[in-house]
């Protein structure tokens, strides 16, 4: 009589499809849940509820509802007890049915809670799906344009740098070293570093150099005639390097070797170099990247990193005067030491 108070109280609380498809019920349950839910007389056959079609998304509710049978079986078990003395036998009788009708009550509450997840889930999904595209929307169009740059503007002639000898690294054939001028050609020393020659940003206009943001046409040098870019922005404007430097930020005098790069105001073997012409512009230390631009670097596809990428040009030559190690300029590669 309490399984069949139990099954009644189930149909009555967990009215629906959910519970049709899920609950093999008690003859009694199948005769409440035609009165409290809506289903033909065909759905019930050999005293269980017929299948449900399966519905999409209701995987969630299906373990819920697993979950809460477990536990209704164990606490089903918990109602068994030994055999009881005469004495109790009616009181243990009554405890059992109230328990077990509070047992359905539970159980049919966490199917209908199961139901609603299922419910949710379903609902919510389109919501999420959302959410996603409007965070990896930035990402995409990031890509986008990282696929839509022309990539290597120049490559470096891996046969010549490869048979240059350490008196060519020390020796630059494109620099001067006898003009006076501690910086390589196309720049001029203002303050203690290498800048652009001003006489090249300004075509000749504004030739001398006044401050790191200035150039002067001619002296007495003044307000009223000087020409002033990116003041306060650093290495912006009229305050950055030559072009074979990288038009980079200005450096320390000197130069770096015919097979290195200038990176941050350090000399570094040339990525183009070590990785074949394949990331030919360096990124970091021991980065090289697909691009010169900062915002295809940021994408992890065009980049490739290794601990051996951060050497210098004389990794390989085993002559002391050649650099083995990144290092500052050295200004006896741009102006003869006497």
């Amino acid at each position: 009589q309490g399984s069949a108070q139990a099954s009644v109280l189930i149909a009555k609380n967990c009215a629906g499809a959910f519970c049709q498809q899920f609950l093999p019920v008690h003859p009694a349950m199948a005769a409440a849940t035609m009165r409290y839910t809506p289903m033909s007389a065909e759905a019930l056959e050999d005293g269980r509820v017929a299948p449900m079609t399966p519905q999409p998304h209701r995987s969630a509710g299906r373990y819920a509802v697993f979950l809460a049978a477990g536990v209704a079986v164990v606490a089903l078990a918990s109602f068994r007890r030994a055999a009881p003395s005469p004495g109790h036998a009616d009181l243990g009788a009554a405890q059992e049915k109230a328990g077990l009708v509070d047992l359905a009550d539970g159980f049919a509450k966490s199917l209908e809670a199961s139901a609603k997840v299922a419910e949710d889930v379903k609902t919510v999904y389109p919501d999420m799906q959302e959410a996603w595209s409007s965070i990896s929307g930035p990402s995409k169009e990031l890509k986008r344009q990282v696929a839509g740059l022309a990539g290597t503007s120049h490559l470096v002639d891996l046969k010549e740098m490869a048979n240059l000898t350490p008196h060519d690294l020390l020796h630059p054939k494109n620099i001067s070293r006898h003009d006076r001028n501690p910086c390589p050609d196309d720049e001029e020393p203002h303050a203690g570093l290498c800048y652009k020659k001003c006489a090249t940003l300004t075509d000749g206009a504004f030739p001398i150099r006044t401050t790191a943001w200035s150039c002067c046409m001619e002296e007495p040098c003044s307000f009223f005639n000087s020409k002033f870019v990116g003041r306060l922005i650093p290495c912006q404007g009229f305050d950055v390097s030559g072009g074979v430097e990288g038009k980079g930020c200005p450096h320390a005098l000197g130069a770096c070797m015919p097979n290195e790069e200038l990176s941050l105001g350090i000399c570094y073997k040339k990525c183009a170099i070590l990785t074949n012409n394949t990331y030919p512009y360096r990124s970091a230390a021991s980065s090289c990247c697909r691009y010169k631009s900062h915002l295809a670097c940021l994408d992890a596809l065009n980049v490739i990193s290794s601990p051996s990428y951060d050497t210098a040009g004389g990794d390989s030559d085993d002559e002391p005067a050649t650099p083995s190690w990144p290092h500052t300029p050295m200004p006896e590669l741009a102006e003869a030491q006497h």
